[in-house]
């Protein structure tokens, strides 16, 4: 593993266990020498909880409205 963008092209692969041992032992070993990618991965498993919370998350009643008459207004056809 030479570069950080080798690293984060491996990442999804890593992350889900799909990484032969070689590449996996490259890509640790990059991560135990780089703060910038370590912070990366950090991110990157963040992602799906705080999409699931943000989707989670209720609109309020009169936003909702005032969206979805927008909508219809300008959807119409």
């Amino acid at each position: 593993m030479h570069t950080c963008k080798e690293a984060i092209e491996l990442l999804a692969a890593y992350l889900d266990g799909e990484l032969p041992p070689a590449q996996k032992q490259a890509l640790e070993e990059h991560l135990g020498a780089c703060a910038p990618c370590v912070d990366f991965v950090a991110t990157y498993r963040q992602t799906p909880g705080l999409c699931k919370k943000a989707l989670e998350a209720k609109m309020p009643k009169d936003l909702a409205d005032s969206l979805s008459a927008f909508l219809r207004k300008h959807t119409a056809a």
